[in-house]
C-alpha cells in the first residue's frame, strides 16, 4: 500500500497543495502561515481554484466554512460550487474571497450578550494553517468566527492568538540558551485521548434520559459491573472491532493519525487516541473524531455516549490533554535529557509551566469542562476539582535542591529490570500518577481533568496564554544578561529557584483521590471549586483575566460573554435533566410501581403472608416518597423557569440539581423490587451485557 497516496486522500493538505499549486503561490502561502503575513488576492484565488478542482474530482458538490462556536460544538452551512454565467449557463465557481471569508448569523449562536438579535451579521475567516477536507461530498474549510465588530464568537480565534503569544515569548527564552539553531517559531503539540461508551441502539432508544441528555438519571447497579477488572485492555468485542475498522477507515481518509484503541475500565467503555498535532489541528481532529464515533456507531446499530458520566457506579469518561512544546527545528523543550539539572532550557520551561498552572488554576478548572463533568471529577476515576501537579520523585527532588540551600536531593537509583531473553530493557525516568490532574509524564504534561464531551480548545487556550505570560516575564528578566553566558545561567537558576519556592504548594505525588488530599489542599490555600458553576467566577476575576485581554486572546467583553454563556450552560444542563427526569417518572417509573402494586394486591387478598405484606408496605412507602419528591421537583422547576441569568443558574445548581440524587435513590430501590414484566426501562445489566 502506498501510504502517501491513500492516507489523507480526502484532505487538502500540505502535500496536496505542493502538488496542485504553482510554486510561487505555494511559496506565498507557506510564507504567510510561517510569518503570519496576509495573503494577497492572487494567492487566495490560486488556492481557491486548486481546492475547487481537487474537491470536484473527489465528488464534492458543496463547500462550507466549518467553525466552533462558544458552545464548544461545531457549526456550518453548505454552499454549492454551482453558479451561473451572465448568460444564465451553469458553471462551477469558487473564488479566493469565498475561501477566505464567509457570512453567518452572528446572533443565533451563543454570544453571552455581545450580539443582539437584530445585530445578526457574523463572519467566518479561513484558518490557513489547517487542512480542508471532504466528508459526504462537502468540502469543509476550517475557520474562525467573529462578529461584525470583530468580537471573537468561537473557540479557535482565542486558541490561535494564544499559540502566537506562546511562540513569540517562548522563542525569546530558547534563543538565549540554544545557540546551534535559531528558533523563529514554537508550536504547542497536543495529543487528545478520547474516551467514550458504546451501547446497543435499541436500548438507547428506549431510555429518554440517554436520548435527551446522554446519561442515565436512574438505574440500579448491575449484578456485575467493573469489579473484576476484566474489561480494561481486554478483548474487544467483534461488533466493536467492526465499528473501529470503519472509524479508522474514515479517519485514514481525512489524514488523522488514529494510533491507539482499546477497552477502558467500565463495561462498554472504550478509547481512541490520535498522534500529536499542532494545538489548533489537534482540536479540529478531535471534533472530527467525536462526530465520526457517533455517526459510525449509528451505522453499526449502536449509540456512542460522550457524556462524562453516563452510568452511576462505574467509571466515567475523560479527554486527557497531552501537551508538549517544540521549536521550529523539532526540539521539545520539555525533554529533560540525560541530565535534567544541567538542562537549563528544560528547567526554565518547566518552571514557567509550574508558575502558570498555580497562578491560573481557577481557569484550568473552568476549562476542564462544563456541568456534565462535575459528576465525574473526584469520583475515584478522575482527578478531583483541585489543581495540583505531579513531577515524579527525581524532578521534584532536583527542583527542591535548586530552590533551597539546605535541601539535598534524594534521588533513588532505579532497580535494574531484568526480562528473560532481553539484553536491553528501556525504562522511564519516573512513574505515573494517574490520580494527578496535571502530571509530567517523561517529556510532556498530561492534563487529565478535561471532560470527554468537551472541546479541547479551552484547556489549551489557558495553558498557552498562562505559559506564554510566564515566559515573557522570564525573557524580560534574562535578556539583559545575554552577553555574559555565566551571569545568564546564574540568573536563570535564581529564577527557577524563586518560582519553585513561590509555587511548590501545587506539588503533590500521593493519591489525589484520597480524602486527606482535600484537607491538605485547603491547608495549602489551593483554590477548590466543587462545581463548574462555582469555578465560572474566575471569568469575573479581573486580575486573572488581565493577561488574556493584554495579549488579545480574550477581551474583557469576550470574557464577560464566556461567563454568561457558561451560566446559561449550567441552567440548560440542570433544566433538561429535571424535565427529562419528570417525564420518566410520569411515563415509566410511576406506572411500573402501580402495576407491581396491583399484582401484589391481587395475591395478598387471597392468602396470609407477612413477608408479602412487608414487601407491599415497603413499595408503598417508597412510592409515596417518590410522589412527594416528584411534586416538589415540579414546583421547583416551575419557579426556576421564572428566573434569569445568574439567579436562574444558581437556583438550578443549588436547588434543583440537589433534588435529583434523592429521587434517583428511590427509583433505584424501586427498580430492585419490581419485576422485569413491569420495569420496562433497559437496566444496567441489559446495557452492559448487550455488546458482548
Amino acid at each position: 500500500m502506498d501510504l502517501n497516496k491513500s492516507f489523507g486522500e480526502m484532505a487538502f493538505n500540505k502535500h496536496m497543495m505542493r502538488e496542485r499549486l504553482p510554486h510561487a503561490i505555494y511559496f506565498r502561502w507557506k510564507n504567510a502561515i510561517r510569518n503570519e503575513a496576509p495573503l494577497d488576492r492572487e494567492t487566495a484565488d490560486g488556492i481557491a481554484h486548486a481546492m475547487k478542482e481537487w474537491a470536484l474530482e473527489k465528488g464534492a458538490t458543496h463547500y462550507c466554512h466549518w467553525f466552533q462556536p462558544l458552545n464548544g460544538l461545531t457549526a456550518k452551512k453548505h454552499d454549492s460550487f454551482l453558479d451561473r454565467t451572465d448568460k444564465y449557463e451553469p458553471i462551477y465557481r469558487f473564488s479566493g474571497k469565498e475561501l477566505i471569508r464567509g457570512e453567518s448569523d452572528g446572533s443565533s449562536f451563543p454570544t453571552g450578550g455581545m450580539r443582539s438579535t437584530f445585530e445578526a451579521r457574523g463572519y467566518t475567516y479561513w484558518d490557513a494553517t489547517a487542512n480542508s477536507f471532504i466528508i459526504d461530498r462537502i468540502l469543509y474549510i476550517p475557520t474562525i468566527f467573529v462578529s461584525f465588530n470583530g468580537d471573537k464568537l468561537d473557540k479557535k480565534g482565542p486558541l490561535l492568538e494564544s499559540m502566537k503569544l506562546l511562540s513569540d515569548y517562548g522563542s525569546r527564552v530558547v534563543n538565549l540558551f540554544e545557540k546551534e539553531e535559531y528558533t523563529y517559531r514554537m508550536k504547542p503539540k497536543v495529543g487528545l485521548e478520547q474516551e467514550f461508551f458504546l451501547i446497543d441502539r435499541k436500548q438507547y432508544e428506549e431510555r429518554s434520559d440517554l436520548k435527551s441528555i446522554g446519561r442515565t438519571l436512574i438505574g440500579a447497579g448491575a449484578p456485575k459491573g467493573q469489579e473484576l477488572g476484566d474489561h480494561y485492555f481486554g478483548g474487544i468485542p467483534r461488533r466493536v472491532m467492526d465499528f473501529y475498522e470503519d472509524v479508522n477507515q474514515k479517519l485514514w481518509e481525512l489524514g488523522i493519525y488514529a494510533k491507539t484503541e482499546h477497552n477502558e475500565v467500565a463495561p462498554g467503555q472504550f478509547e481512541i487516541v490520535a498522534l500529536y498535532e499542532n494545538a489548533n489541528i489537534a482540536v479540529d481532529y478531535n471534533q472530527l473524531i467525536m462526530s465520526t464515533l457517533k455517526e459510525t456507531a449509528g451505522q453499526h446499530g449502536m449509540a456512542c455516549l460522550l457524556h462524562e458520566k453516563p452510568f452511576a457506579g462505574v467509571n466515567g469518561s475523560g479527554k486527557h490533554d497531552n501537551y508538549s512544546l517544540t521549536t521550529n527545528y523539532g526540539k521539545n523543550v520539555f525533554d529533560p535529557g540525560d541530565n535534567p539539572k544541567e538542562n537549563i532550557t528544560f528547567l526554565l520551561f518547566l518552571a514557567a509551566m509550574i508558575e502558570a498552572v498555580d497562578d491560573y488554576a481557577p481557569l484550568l478548572r473552568v476549562a476542564s469542562g462544563g456541568p456534565s463533568n462535575d459528576d465525574r471529577l473526584g469520583g475515584l476515576e478522575a482527578p478531583p476539582s483541585i489543581i495540583s501537579m505531579f513531577l515524579g520523585n527525581d524532578l521534584e527532588e532536583i527542583l527542591k535542591d535548586i530552590a533551597h540551600d539546605e535541601y539535598h536531593a534524594k534521588i533513588e537509583v532505579p532497580k535494574e529490570i531484568k526480562i528473560n531473553s532481553l539484553g536491553y530493557t528501556p525504562r522511564d525516568s519516573s512513574d505515573r500518577n494517574r490520580t494527578s490532574p496535571f502530571a509530567f509524564t517523561g517529556n510532556k504534561f498530561e492534563f487529565r481533568m478535561v471532560g470527554s464531551s468537551m472541546t479541547g480548545a479551552d484547556a489549551n487556550i489557558v495553558i498557552n496564554t498562562a505559559l506564554g505570560h510566564s515566559l515573557r516575564k522570564m525573557a524580560e528578566r534574562l535578556e539583559p544578561f545575554k552577553e555574559d553566558e555565566d551571569a545568564l545561567r546564574k540568573e536563570a537558576y535564581r529564577l527557577v529557584a524563586e518560582i519553585v519556592r513561590d509555587h511548590e504548594r501545587i506539588f503533590y505525588s500521593k493519591d489525589n483521590y484520597a480524602s486527606e488530599w482535600r484537607e491538605e489542599a485547603e491547608r495549602r490555600g489551593l483554590p477548590i471549586y466543587d462545581s463548574f458553576f462555582e469555578a465560572l467566577s474566575a471569568y469575573k476575576d479581573k486580575k486573572l483575566m488581565a493577561i488574556f485581554d493584554e495579549y488579545g486572546v480574550i477581551s474583557e467583553e469576550e470574557a464577560d460573554a464566556i461567563y454568561e454563556v457558561g451560566m446559561e450552560a449550567v441552567s440548560v444542563h440542570h433544566f433538561l435533566e429535571a424535565r427529562t427526569l419528570m417525564t420518566m417518572l410520569s411515563k415509566d417509573v410511576e406506572p411500573a410501581v402501580v402495576s407491581e402494586l396491583n399484582d401484589i394486591l391481587n395475591v395478598t387478598g387471597r392468602l396470609e403472608n407477612p413477608a408479602l405484606d412487608d414487601r407491599l408496605e415497603t413499595l408503598n412507602t417508597l412510592f409515596e416518597e417518590l410522589l412527594v419528591r416528584h411534586k416538589k421537583l415540579k414546583a421547583s422547576y416551575a419557579k426556576g423557569k421564572t428566573l434569569t441569568g445568574y439567579e436562574r443558574a444558581r437556583y438550578f445548581q443549588e436547588e434543583i440539581s440537589t433534588q435529583i440524587p434523592h429521587i434517583r435513590k428511590i427509583c433505584d430501590e424501586l427498580e430492585a423490587r419490581i419485576s422485569r414484566k413491569h420495569w420496562t426501562i433497559p437496566t444496567y445489566e441489559d446495557i452492559f451485557t448487550r455488546l458482548v
